[in-house]
């Protein structure tokens, strides 16, 4: 998803926390952190919206829907307090500032959960973790060419009895 890499930029642009893709391989950044998943993503309310385009070599069919997507976060710090503090700043980016970001791209925070501990135990320590959610509302649009056809050949026949 294109936005979330404008979403994760942004953030590390106004907060400089940085934001990876969570379960992925590879070398991780210094503490404290943040990993995204995004949980769904589905079609909103409402009915898909049909515009049909007349152009002089094609029918260009246009369909656009409201489309819902909840991204989950965990933020991991130095420390429990850290991470929890670390996560109550980015919750807070997309109540206000990154609202205001969101809304230039015809994005809508439809709400924000409360920070939560998710701290997990591994082995022989504790993963320090906080974390939330956010649900966005977007549009998805995608355009098409629909081949255009100028002529169209008939042929009538009668049956006599």
């Amino acid at each position: 998803m294109n936005l979330m890499k404008l979403i994760r930029n942004k953030v590390a642009t106004d907060t400089s926390i940085t934001i990876i893709r969570a379960d992925q391989a590879g070398e991780l950044p210094t503490l404290p952190y943040s990993t995204y998943k995004i949980i769904s993503d589905r079609k909103g309310r409402g009915r898909e919206n049909l515009i049909h385009t007349d152009q002089p070599s094609a029918l260009n069919e246009t369909r656009s829907q409201e489309r819902t997507a909840t991204i989950s976060f965990n933020v991991y710090g130095t420390s429990q307090s850290n991470a929890y503090e670390v996560a109550q700043q980015l919750r807070k980016w997309f109540e206000g500032r990154g609202s205001l970001f969101l809304d230039g791209l015809d994005v809508a925070v439809a709400s924000s959960a409360d920070v939560q501990n998710r701290t997990t135990f591994l082995v022989d320590a504790y993963d320090e973790k906080w974390g939330f959610d956010v649900i966005i509302r977007y549009n998805e649009t995608d355009q098409y060419e629909i081949d255009y056809f100028d002529k169209v050949e008939y042929k009538i026949t009668v049956e006599r009895e």
